[in-house]
């Protein structure tokens, strides 16, 4: 029984549809940490609310928002090259880049 139970679980995680991971930002401290993070095309970036509870919302006009947060995370993949600014509609002075491509 317990193989079957290590079976399952191991093919539940092996066919999850989450992206894999390409950068991670942690938002601790009032700021992105690495405020700047390279991905190829198609790849993913996770924030990872992490301050507290105290509550941010990642965002890029046009392009992504996270709606407000204080302990969770986002995801995002980004289809085109080029560099995204993004800021904390909360915290103006929280700033990062991400270089795609």
């Amino acid at each position: 029984m317990r193989l079957l139970l290590a079976i399952v679980m191991v093919l539940a995680v092996g066919c999850s549809s989450e992206p894999d991971v390409d950068a991670a930002v942690i938002i601790s401290n009032i700021r992105f940490e690495p405020s700047e993070v390279s991905v190829p095309v198609g790849g993913t970036v996770e924030w990872t609310f992490d301050d507290g509870g105290l509550l941010h919302e990642v965002h890029a006009d046009g392009v992504f928002d996270s709606g407000v947060n204080g302990d969770n995370t986002f995801r995002f993949t980004f289809d085109e090259p080029g560099d995204v600014d993004y800021q904390c509609s909360i915290h103006p002075h929280m700033t990062g880049t991400i270089h795609v491509g």
